[in-house]
């Protein structure tokens, strides 16, 4: 009878051992990205390297292939590259996302929250100064130069400039997907640090005319 009961407790212990592992193992379901919030974590600056593809987070921070983040000049870290590895990588080596299970899961990426009027694409007309500059156009994805008949999509607070009017409907499909493409963020990091500096040359001009009207009073 003793044997019995020392077997019994044994049986338990391990079948509470067993559901404390399974627990530990499924931990990760419980963690919810939001799609600012995997942003962060794009590799950079120490940061992990996580992807999110079907609604799963992975952890790709160990594979040397993602190190600081970037995939093949392809794929960046920190989004949801669902449509990506099924559509742009290679499907013999990825298989449509499989390939990723080998990897930790550390979350679920919660769904899209529904568009504020306000981060609708719209759909405008270019300026006089951007005529004849040359625009990456991240439907198509090539190089072209900004005509007066240009389509260009405010999204954002962004310009986004179309090779073709049948590029802006693709484009408000999923927009957030396209202005991650590496030479989109590559274009408006330029057009932003260009901005800055015509900000500063007329902050500078704005404080020198300051100057010359204060000695004029003296």
């Amino acid at each position: 009878m003793l044997i019995g009961v020392v077997f019994a407790l044994l049986a338990a212990n391990a079948a509470a051992e067993g559901k404390a592992e399974e627990k530990k193992a499924e931990a990760w379901k419980e963690k919810v990205f939001t799609a600012e919030e995997l942003k962060k974590f794009d590799g950079k600056k120490g940061q992990p390297v996580y992807v999110a593809v079907d609604g799963v987070v992975y952890d790709l921070s160990g594979v040397k292939y993602w190190k600081g983040g970037s995939h093949m000049n392809m794929h960046e870290a920190g989004g949801d590259l669902s449509d990506d590895i099924k559509s742009r990588a290679p499907k013999g080596i990825h298989k449509g996302g499989a390939i990723l299970s080998r990897y930790p899961k550390v979350g679920v990426l919660a769904p899209p929250e529904a568009k504020d009027e306000a981060e609708k694409p719209v759909v405008t007309v270019p300026e006089e100064n951007e005529l004849g500059l040359e625009k990456f156009c991240p439907v198509m994805e090539h190089s072209f130069v900004v005509e007066a008949k240009t389509p260009v999509v405010l999204y954002k607070g962004e310009r986004y400039y179309m090779c073709c009017p049948a590029c802006p409907p693709q484009f408000a499909e999923d927009p957030e997907k396209y202005i991650k493409h590496p030479k989109v963020r590559a274009e408006k990091e330029k057009e932003r640090m260009e901005r800055e500096k015509r900000e500063r040359a007329a902050n500078k001009k704005k404080g020198k005319s300051g100057k010359k009207g204060e000695k004029k009073k003296d």
